[in-house]
Formats: C-alpha cells, structure tokens, sequence
C-alpha cells in the first residue's frame, strides 16, 4: 500500500470514527432507563447533528490550539442535551450522560500515547507514518465501540440479576482479548499490510466487532430467559393460589348448602332440648352451629383481590402448621400493582415467614399490618425464628443464595426456599418502594414502603 493509497484510507477512517463516536453515543443513550417520550425521527435527526457538528469541528479545528477543547466541549454538551431532552431527565442519568463522552476522549489519548510509545522506541522519534495512523484510528472505533457496550452492560446490571459475578466479569473477558488481538496484529504487521493492503485486516477487526456484540446478545438472551422462567414460575404460583382459593370456595359452598338443607333439624333439636330444660347442651349444640358456621365464611382481609387470596392461603397454612397468623390492613393502595408482581412481594415473604417461623420451639406467630401514611402504604411482617440466644441470632444473618432458579434467602439453618428478596427488592424498585429487614430478640420483620398513587393522593 502506497502513500497515496494510505492518505485515502486515513481521510475514510477519520469520517468512519466521528460516524462511530455518534451512533455509539446514540446506542449508549436509547439502551439506559427512559422516562421521556420522543420520536424516532427526532432521534434521528438529533444524531446527525451529532455527527455533523462533531465532524465539522474535527475538519475545521483539529489543527488549531484550541480545537481539542472545542471538541471535547461539543461532544460533552451535545450528549447532556440529547440525553436530557430525549431519553432521561434525571440527575444521576445527566451525570452519566457527560461521563460517556469523557471516558471514550480518555480511551482515545490512551490508544494514541501507546501509538506515539511504540513509533519513537522504533524509530528514535515521534514521527508522522500514516500506516500507524491509520491503526490508531482503527484501534480507536474498535474500543469506542466495546466501551460502548460496557457502558450499556454495566447500567443495565440489574437487569443481569441471576448472573453471577464470574459470569458477568467474563462478558468482559472477549473485548480484552479482541483490543490485545488487534493490537498485537497492528504491531506484527507492517511487512504484510506494505506487501498486501489491509484489507484483511479491516475485515478481522469488522468480525470481531461482530463477535463481541453476538457474545452480548447471548448474554442479554440468556437473562432475559431467566427472568422469563422466574415469570413463569410466579405466573404458576398465582394460579395455583386461585385455584386452591376457588376450590376452597366451592366445598365451603357445598357445606353450607348441607347445613342449610338440615336447618330445619338442627333448630327442632335445639328446641328439643330447651323444651326438655336441657339448657346446657341446648346451648353447646348452638355454639358447635356456630363454630361450623364460622369455619365456613371466607375472611376479607383486605380490598385488594389478590392480596386478600394470597392472605388467605397462607393464613390456612399457617393453621396447618399451628402458627398464629393475625393480619390487620387498613387503608393500602395496590390497584397500581400487577397481580404478578403482588404475587412476587407478598407470597414469597409470607413463604418466608411461614418457614422461619415453623422453626421455632415456642409462640410460632406472623403479624401484618398494613395501613397508609401520608403518601405511602406500609406494610410490616413480623414472625418468630427459631433461635432466641444473642450468638444464634447474630449467626441467623440474612445472606442471599443463588441458584439455578433465583436467590434462595437463608436465615442461619433455616433455608427460605422460593424467588428471594432481591427478586422482592427488584419489584418494589419499579413501583418506586422499598424494603428494610431487622432481625432483634428471635423477631424478624419486613417492612415494604409503596408510595401511593397520585390519583390516590387526590381522593384521599
């Protein structure tokens, strides 16, 4: 490859990389939490204007004094004013917006000191070689573009939340290997790319570009499959629960009809026996009616439909085990909330709850109390635990277990199968709530903050 034929590869290279450093910026921006609505084509114009203004600064400016400033300015406030009016308009995401365009100018001046390193080691000086500028400028859009998918990786993490730690470090592991293979091929190469072009060479690093963003698409696939299953098996449980609630409605339907068709004679023996002066037994007789009567009648705990089925499949279970369930709801507002995700919140730390509190020798009890205060609903559960001495609580500390299916939260010995805490953590973050765990004297409480809905706030 001539001089000439390299002049021209540098002047495509040198348009191609503010084309990069735009639609990065643009990918960047559209994968973060959105809470402005704006239209595809303002978006596309906003990105070429981008481009244009950060290209025509480059081209006018590039060899003045102050044209890396002038740069540097554009590329900061171009990206806080697209961000801000078009994607997010939150403090945190405005940081994050300059922050971007400040760590790809610092990869840039990494790669173009390792360039100016390795040219005056060779030569004994820095010198002009548009071979090597070319590589530099190569380097530099293959590493905008994996920063740019760190950065998206990274924000999104919590969306990665049943990926372990060594599993998201080594999505990182194929961009370090990519950049040191490009590198070391821009280092050992010079004979070949004089004798033979570069073209190969550009095709490699277009592959390996490819290659990486497949590996984060794998990665993105595979959580999002997890997060699917977790759905799934929410999904299973919520219907699980109306059926057994149904079901429960249906015998409860047939017992009564039963009672009632053998009204009649219930009532004659009771007259029967007060006629007979046996008042005692007339009145035993009266308080078994009611017992079974009683037995029969469905508890509304709360407005809510799902939360009241929820509640009163736990409360039965909790007859079954011998512990002592007392529920008090008062004014709470979920009709915000999916069934799914009430589901999530609420059988999973009622399922904690049950557990724990199976395990303890003595005064096995859950309490809930929910109610609203100014504009939030609070709901607070209490249960006992098993061990009661200072030793055996402090080991009781909560710790959260990954697993094939989820987090699987554990209080000392006793394991709390179901989606876990963090899976609770996360559905709360949506509606803007939060969660606060205390463990004190074999007493474990939750406490769930929601804020009440606006349309909420103006009735009450």
């Amino acid at each position: 490859m001539n001089w000439a034929e390299a002049g021209i590869w540098n002047i495509v290279l040198f348009v191609s990389e503010s084309v990069v450093i735009a639609l990065c910026t643009w990918f960047f921006q559209s994968n973060t939490s959105r809470d402005v609505k704006s239209g595809r084509a303002i978006r596309c114009i906003a990105v070429f204007l981008y481009w244009t203004g950060l290209l025509g600064l480059d081209t006018w400016l590039r060899e003045t004094e102050y044209g890396t400033y002038a740069t540097a300015f554009f590329l900061i406030a171009g990206s806080m004013t697209a961000g801000h009016f078009l994607y997010n308009r939150s403090r945190i995401y405005l940081f994050f917006y300059a922050l971007f365009p400040v760590t790809v100018m610092v990869l840039q001046l990494f790669v173009i000191y390792l360039a100016v390193g390795y040219i005056s080691a060779r030569y004994g000086m820095a010198v002009f070689d548009y071979y090597m500028a070319n590589i530099v400028l190569i380097l530099k859009q293959l590493m905008e573009i994996l920063l740019t998918g760190i950065w998206v990786v990274v924000l999104n993490r919590k969306k990665f939340e049943n990926i372990t730690g060594v599993q998201f470090a080594g999505l990182l592991f194929p961009p370090a290997v990519s950049v040191f293979t490009i590198f070391i091929l821009c280092m050992s190469g010079n004979v070949y790319f004089q004798m033979y072009g570069i073209f190969l060479f550009v095709l490699d690093i277009v592959l390996l570009v490819c290659m990486n963003i497949y590996v984060w698409y794998l990665f993105s696939y595979q959580s999002k499959n997890r997060r699917l299953k977790e759905e799934l098996e929410i999904s299973k449980k919520q219907n699980e629960l109306q059926y057994q609630y149904y079901k429960r409605m249906e015998e409860n339907q047939k017992a009564s009809r039963k009672i009632f068709h053998d009204i009649r004679n219930h009532l004659q023996s009771v007259e029967g026996l007060y006629l007979d002066g046996e008042t005692e037994a007339a009145n035993t007789y009266v308080k078994d009616l009611q017992d079974i009567l009683a037995s029969l009648e469905q508890t509304r705990y709360t407005k809510h439909r799902m939360l009241n089925i929820i509640l009163g499949d736990k409360a039965e279970t909790a007859r079954k085990r011998r512990i002592h369930l007392e529920a008090q709801i008062g004014e709470i507002h979920l009709e915000h909330m999916k069934d799914m995700d009430v589901t999530t919140i609420f059988s999973n730390l009622l399922d904690n709850a049950l557990e724990a509190a199976e395990q303890a020798e003595s005064n096995r009890f859950i309490q809930i109390k929910g109610d609203r205060f100014q504009d939030f609903t609070v709901i607070k559960i209490r249960n006992s635990i098993g061990l009661s001495d200072e030793k055996a609580v402090g080991e009781r500390k909560t710790n959260f277990v990954k697993t094939e299916t989820g987090f699987r939260k554990t209080i000392g010995k006793t394991a709390h199968a179901g989606i876990g805490l963090q899976n609770v953590k996360r559905t709360l973050e949506q509606y803007g709530g939060g969660i606060l765990t205390e463990e004190k004297d074999a007493i474990f409480s939750v406490s769930i903050t929601l804020p009440v809905p606006q349309e909420n706030q103006v009735r009450s």
